[in-house]
């Protein structure tokens, strides 16, 4: 039975990561995506008019009640992102967690 619960936690862990990666991948097509769509105007802003743009943008689309492709998730990576004074720049991949697959 020991088996049977290391491959349940196994794929849980692996579940977990799977759905971080997709929500980190959606996550930077949106920002890939309002770059190129809005380069010039993004040049012309300041990192603050930037964030702010890019965090409608998200809302609009990502927002569970009503926007256009609802994933919460999504916008809270993009808010605690684009809310921090950190730069639009593509968000990295994380790392390896210690303990949760050990």
């Amino acid at each position: 039975m020991s088996g049977n619960n290391d491959v349940t936690g196994a794929l849980r862990v692996l579940d977990e990561k799977l759905e971080t990666l997709g929500t980190m991948t959606e996550v930077n097509s949106f920002l890939i995506t309002a770059l190129r769509e809005h380069e010039q105007d993004l040049m012309r802003m300041d990192p603050q008019e930037t964030r702010a743009m890019l965090r409608r943008k998200a809302r609009d689309l990502f927002r569970p009640d009503g926007g256009r492709a609802p994933n919460a998730a999504a916008l809270a990576l993009l808010e605690e992102t684009l809310g921090n004074g950190q730069s639009a720049e593509i968000i990295a991949f994380p790392g390896p967690r210690r303990g949760a697959a050990d």
